[in-house]
């Protein structure tokens, strides 16, 4: 059986340090412990360039070193993606393909030349026509998606795994993760699958790398159990398209990884991020393209590079992804945290007031709308404690 495993490691450049020092330790020295010691162990893995920073800024440089090392020995493949992981869909498309760009960067000077992408991950894998015609256009060569984006369904059956895919009119290869598997500790899965007489010939899986010892802590190491096993073998996604496989054409709809059946029925692929009937939502958005707007006319203000990181950070998934307040009932939580949703309003107004050369007016119109944010977060949130006591 073969197994593609695909990674995708990220923490927003707002994280405490202190925790991304946690999470470093249990995770990703954890996946660099695990390939060393099983050469015949391949992955395909994305590094969010905000990451590699900030990791580099900590003083991890080993890690990034040991990363460096697994890629020369093709352990590793290393792919590109949007460097703060905003929801490039959503984004307009300029701005789409300077955070492509600045991913590519980023990851180049620390990477050097082993940085030589040709995947690309979106952010939350939110698909959109027009953000993968951007992608193709930066010279990448595939993507992975959730298998929702295939016909709208989970576990429908249609997809075969042992194709090669490839989107008409765009030219991209697009691989598909296997959604059940996917939110499970992947290798006990995998684990029960090799244990059955008939398995299947691929399995596509991706999650976040924190997975591996920082959510799930593989106490009977059962990831390395596996590795040994003589049936299974792992390869990364540009191996296994490099193969001879039949190929087919097909179109994919707009959708995420957390999109389900019935949102992409009524039109909605990115809820957690973008829901009409999310108040908060609605606020964020206007003060983020208002912000967006300010920093693109303010090229040559003497603080623009300040503006453009503060909103680089404001932009990331996880300010909207928290004011979705979605019920994961599977693992007994709700995503909403109003302290990260200010958080990442505070990076976007911040951007408008680093700007020294527009209008005050402007500024005060940011302010209000921050205000507004603020208010509504709040109000929400201790309306939703008072119910709970």
């Amino acid at each position: 059986m073969l197994w593609l495993n695909f990674l995708h490691i990220y923490q927003p450049p707002t994280l405490e340090k202190d925790l991304l020092i946690r999470i470093s330790k249990e995770a990703y020295f954890n996946i660099v412990r695990v390939l060393l010691r099983n050469p015949q162990y391949k992955i395909t893995l994305n590094v969010t360039a905000c990451l590699t920073e900030y990791l580099n800024q900590i003083g991890y440089t080993k890690l990034i070193d040991d990363l460096k090392f697994l890629v020369a020995r093709g352990q590793i493949e290393l792919t590109g993606s949007a460097a703060f992981h905003p929801l490039l869909p959503l984004l307009p498309i300029k701005e789409v393909e300077r955070q492509i760009q600045i991913n590519y960067d980023i990851n180049q000077r620390y990477f050097g030349k082993l940085y030589q992408p040709q995947g690309f991950f979106l952010p939350e894998m939110a698909y959109g026509d027009e953000t993968a015609r951007a992608i193709k256009r930066a010279g990448f060569r595939w993507i992975i998606l959730d298998e929702i984006s295939f016909d709208g369904k989970i576990n429908s059956g249609c997809l075969d795994y042992t194709k090669k895919y490839k989107l008409k009119n765009i030219g991209l290869n697009v691989v598909f993760r296997n959604r059940k598997l996917s939110k499970t500790f992947v290798p006990e899965e995998i684990e029960k699958i090799l244990k059955q007489e008939k398995r299947p010939e691929i399995v596509i899986t991706a999650t976040d790398g924190e997975l591996y010892g920082h959510k799930y802590k593989d106490q009977e190491n059962i990831l390395d159990n596996i590795l040994k096993n003589e049936n299974l073998t792992t390869l990364t996604i540009t191996e296994f398209l490099a193969q001879k496989r039949k190929e087919e054409k097909i179109n994919v709809m707009p959708s995420s990884w957390e999109s389900t059946p019935a949102e992409l029925t009524h039109r909605v692929p990115y809820s957690l991020w973008q829901h009409s009937k999310n108040k908060i939502h609605k606020q964020l958005w206007q003060l983020a393209n208002f912000a967006l707007q300010l920093n693109y006319q303010g090229k040559r203000d003497p603080n623009h590079f300040a503006s453009r990181l503060h909103l680089e950070k404001g932009l990331a998934s996880c300010t909207f992804w928290w004011a979705s307040d979605k019920d994961f009932k599977l693992f007994n939580y709700a995503a909403w945290n109003p302290e990260e949703v200010e958080k990442g309003a505070l990076e976007l107004l911040r951007s408008v007031r680093s700007l020294s050369k527009i209008n005050p007016q402007k500024k005060i119109m940011a302010e209000k709308m921050f205000l507004a944010i603020h208010q509504a977060i709040w109000t929400k949130h201790w309306g939703k404690f008072r119910k709970t006591k």
